[in-house]
């Protein structure tokens, strides 16, 4: 039934949201688990080569940051934002539920919480609704996505294209088989022989790696008008690399080189607006430290994001790094979580909207142990 019914027509769609004041955050998700490893190179680490093996970056391909920490090849066109203090890298980050399936990392990622299940509303949504004066509804996704589902009412804009499996029919299936142990262990079997065979038509990783095209113009339309949304969710697919990732120019550097283009792509287009706006960029959790036999790597936990904009602090390498010895790694397979994604989006969240710690509990339920990282952005 998986095989059949999921070759069907795909949408793009975007969902919005207005805050007061002409501040603006875009949040985006990157579905099927980023190498955050990949991405965001602990070079100076003196076991990364050898966990990496021959998926280990050159240090002379790479864009250096600082403390041991670049950039692979294909995110080179970052630089210019971290030159400017406007990109800060964030690692061993992770969500606080350790879990290796998509759906529910997802779920906590875009929920908030610290569990898969507990709530229908989106931590997204849930900003809009404390948010003092109005507060509307934007995103860039394959159906509403959840950080933006609630009773709050948001807006959508969808450009329409012919794709594979689409995103929303997917995650609807999930949450029609994820109460049936025995049909939910068979179609998350199902999404992992679909990802293990590089077709990437069912996987957590939403499809095939589509070009970013009008994501960036889309969003960044919606946002600078005078009259538009201040919050942005935007999610991309195609990060769920159990294969053939390569190295240099290989297929996912070239998906970090869309990435980065996309987002830098996004400051030139909102111009002026730039001014004011925040983008964070998560994943629902990283990948295995070690490279598979098939060239790729699989689920894992901690991993990599990014704060850009020019309200940060200051450009800088956020991390408790825990390191990548043998037992140092997290159930010897994954980097050990030490950032939680929460303490980074509470301290956006203040220093953005200048959220007060009431509010900020209300957006994240449950949170109120953990200290919010407030100097990424100034207040």
């Amino acid at each position: 039934m998986c095989a059949g019914g999921l070759a069907t027509f795909a949408a793009l769609l975007v969902s919005f949201a207005r805050v007061p004041g002409r501040r603006r955050l875009v949040f985006v998700l990157l579905r099927g688990g980023f190498d955050g490893l990949a991405a965001v190179v602990p070079y100076g680490n003196p076991s990364y080569r050898s966990v990496r093996g021959g998926m280990a970056f050159e240090r002379e391909a790479l864009v250096p940051l600082a403390d041991g920490f670049a950039l692979a090849p294909g995110l080179a066109p970052l630089a210019t934002l971290w030159n400017d203090d406007q990109l800060v890298a964030l690692h061993a980050l992770a969500i606080p539920y350790r879990t290796r399936s998509h759906f529910d990392a997802q779920a906590i990622l875009e929920t908030g919480l610290d569990q898969p299940k507990g709530s229908s509303d989106g931590w997204l949504n849930r900003l809009l609704q404390v948010m003092d004066g109005r507060a509307e509804g934007i995103a860039v996704a394959a159906g509403l996505p959840l950080s933006l589902s609630g009773p709050h009412p948001v807006a959508t804009w969808s450009p329409s294209r012919l794709g594979a499996v689409e995103a929303s029919y997917v995650e609807r299936l999930h949450y029609l088989y994820r109460h049936d142990p025995q049909l939910r262990d068979r179609f998350e079997a199902a999404l992992q022989l679909d990802a293990e065979s590089g077709a990437g038509s069912m996987s957590g990783g939403r499809g095939p790696r589509q070009a970013l095209g009008s994501i960036p113009g889309a969003t960044a339309r919606f946002l600078k008008d005078p009259d538009g949304p201040n919050v942005a969710a935007v999610e991309l697919g195609g990060w769920d690399t159990h294969s053939n990732q390569g190295m240099q120019d290989g297929p996912l550097d070239r998906r970090f080189g869309q990435l980065a283009e996309a987002l830098v792509g996004f400051r030139s287009q909102l111009g002026e607006a730039w001014s004011g706006t925040t983008v964070v960029v998560m994943t629902e959790f990283g990948r295995t430290a070690q490279p598979n036999g098939t060239g790729g790597t699989d689920h894992g936990t901690a991993g990599a994001g990014f704060v850009l904009g020019p309200e940060l602090t200051k450009g800088r390498v956020v991390t408790d790094w825990p390191g990548l010895g043998s037992k140092e790694l997290f159930e010897g397979r994954d980097l050990r979580p030490t950032l939680d994604t929460r303490a980074v989006l509470e301290g956006v969240l203040a220093g953005v909207f200048d959220l007060t710690p009431a509010q900020l509990a209300r957006v994240f339920p449950g949170s109120e142990a953990i200290r919010p990282i407030y100097d990424i952005v100034r207040g």
